[in-house]
């Protein structure tokens, strides 16, 4: 079997991984602990994600489903980004596989290079973790033909297309997949199915979009809801019956309101299986998710989502409130989705108690005076509180 793709100057190129029936040779990865071993022995997984949205805060891509295609023409920019997670603290290097699956990329007409582009990230993602001792994942992420009525198989649709870049992730030699952003349970399942068919660790999470389920979030008990009706609780557990190694949330939701999820999970499923990774932006209980933020103080910039989001950024502080609160719930996986760069992951290595390459230039004395000032605001808010409750 052969795979034709055009190159750059219109040339034909055949992809010697598929030049025969049998897999390539690749080349042996050096034996180390895998996600299951690290797990086991109590360690937590910090995964920086966001690949996306750093790139096109760096400026080589625009927001959309072309992203893949810069891959090919800048394959060096990516390894760099990588690099920047791992000088950072994270623990993976997560091949960018998002919007990389024959669906997306037929939009734009560019099926032809779909395992190139594929194997090329993947391959970034493997040499990276092996520069740095990360672990080494591939990735599936929401399709979504459950919201297209034309499509008339859409399970053995998204079925062939995990199956596809899955097979390609086992190949180049993945610790692990993440399954990441699914809006409907059913979606989800079918990925798990998929990964465990290549005897391969999963982590798999959920992106809770508030207008996928008829604009509902919540259904009448009062349950967060995926997009087909299943409460994201009853999701997560019925995955990791299924025999996901993590199930969790990811993406839509920021720091401030995720954890109400992650927090009714827990309840459910032991702690220790569940993922969070929030986007690195400030949503509130009145706007819980980024899809519905609006601008009070530059209304020009309303619709927010997609190109108004970075006047919502979090703090490291955040960031670090965060971590503190998932450790405290016994989480063993966690990240931050998109949005994310370099300082975040840095402050939530160092709230992990961690000191990754890049805390080597932290100013002890910014950080003493930072600390102190939150105290003196502090200090004055609880005098300004006894005041108030002294005058009544």
């Amino acid at each position: 079997i052969q795979l034709r793709t055009r190159g750059r100057r219109g040339q034909v190129l055949v992809s010697s991984s598929m030049a025969t029936t049998e897999p390539a040779q690749k080349k042996p990865r050096p034996a180390r602990r895998g996600l299951v071993e690290r797990l086991a022995a109590g360690e937590t997984i910090l995964c920086a994600e966001g690949y996306l949205l750093a790139l096109c805060r760096m400026g080589y891509v625009a927001k959309g489903l072309w992203i893949p295609q810069f891959i090919l023409d800048h394959p060096e920019v990516l390894r760099g980004l990588h690099q920047q997670f791992t000088h950072a603290g994270t623990d993976v290097s997560e091949a960018f596989q998002y919007f990389t699956n024959r669906k997306k990329m037929s939009v734009i007409g560019h099926t032809e290079d779909l395992e190139k582009i594929n194997r090329i990230a993947l391959g970034i993602a493997r040499d990276v973790a092996e520069e740095s001792g990360t672990l080494f994942a591939g990735g599936v992420s929401n399709i979504d033909l459950f919201a297209d009525p034309t499509v008339k198989d859409p399970a053995g649709e998204m079925r062939a297309m995990f199956e596809e870049q899955i097979s390609w992730a086992k190949e180049e030699g993945v610790d692990y997949i993440i399954g990441e952003t699914f809006h409907y349970y059913e979606e989800a399942k079918i990925a798990l199915e998929v990964i465990k068919s290549f005897d391969l660790p999963a982590v798999v999470t959920f992106g809770v979009d508030p207008g996928s389920k008829d604009g509902k979030l919540t259904n009448d008990e009062g349950q967060i809801i995926l997009a087909d009706g299943v409460p994201v609780v009853e999701a997560c557990r019925r995955l990791v019956e299924m025999g996901a190694e993590i199930v969790g949330v990811n993406c839509l939701w920021g720091p401030g309101t995720i954890l109400d999820m992650v927090e009714e999970i827990v309840k459910v499923v032991p702690p220790e299986k569940v993922a969070a990774l929030p986007i690195a932006y400030r949503t509130t209980k009145e706007e819980p998710t980024w899809i519905q933020f609006t601008d009070k103080n530059y209304p020009d910039n309303n619709p927010v989502w997609p190109n108004g989001v970075d006047a919502f950024c979090v703090s490291e502080l955040e960031i670090t409130k965060f971590t503190k609160r998932c450790l405290e719930l016994g989480l063993k996986y966690i990240g931050i989705c998109c949005g994310n760069t370099g300082n975040y992951t840095r402050a939530m290595a160092e709230a992990m108690g961690r000191r990754p390459p890049a805390s080597k230039y932290r100013d002890p004395v910014m950080l003493a005076k930072g600390a102190e000032n939150r105290k003196k605001r502090e200090i004055g808010m609880e005098r300004t509180k006894a005041q108030a409750k002294e005058s009544h």
